[in-house]
C-alpha cells in the first residue's frame, strides 16, 4: 500500500509541486497565506497538491490500510506540518472542519509514534529483518 501511495504522488504535477513548495513556500499565518496564494492560483494548487500526500496517508491509516510503523519511518511528515501548521485552524474555519482533517491527525499520531514508539533498535524494527 505504501508503494502504491508514493506512486499515485509521484507524478510530474506533484514533483513539481513539491519543488515549488520547498523553495517558495512562506506565510506566517492565514491571512498571509490567502493574500499570497489565492484560491485557485498556481501556487495554490501546489499546496494543495503537497498537503494531499499527507491527507491520503492519514485516511489510509488510520482506518487501517496502511501500517504506520512502515510510513512514519519513510516519510518525515513533521517537515511540511511545522510549515502550514498555523494556517490549517483558520482554513478549516475558511473552507470547513474536514479540509486537511486527517492530516491534521496524521501530524498529531506522527508526534505520538515518535515518543512512544519510534527508537532505534526497536523490536519490531528488527524483528522484520
Amino acid at each position: 500500500m505504501l508503494f502504491r501511495l508514493m506512486q499515485a504522488f509521484s507524478t510530474p504535477e506533484d514533483h513539481e509541486a513539491g519543488l515549488w513548495f520547498m523553495k517558495n513556500y512562506s506565510a506566517k499565518d492565514y491571512v498571509e497565506f490567502k493574500s499570497k496564494y489565492p484560491f485557485g492560483s498556481p501556487e495554490f494548487v501546489h499546496i494543495s497538491h503537497v498537503l494531499s500526500s499527507y491527507e491520503m496517508a492519514g485516511v489510509l491509516i488510520s482506518h487501517g490500510l496502511l501500517n504506520e510503523n512502515l510510513y512514519f519511518d519513510s516519510v518525515d511528515v513533521m517537515y511540511v506540518w511545522n510549515m502550514v501548521k498555523d494556517i490549517i485552524p483558520d482554513w478549516q474555519k475558511d473552507a470547513g472542519p474536514a479540509l486537511w482533517e486527517n492530516y491534521v491527525w496524521l501530524a498529531k499520531r506522527y508526534q505520538w509514534w515518535l515518543k512512544n514508539v519510534w527508537k532505534p533498535n526497536q523490536k519490531w524494527k528488527i524483528s522484520a529483518r
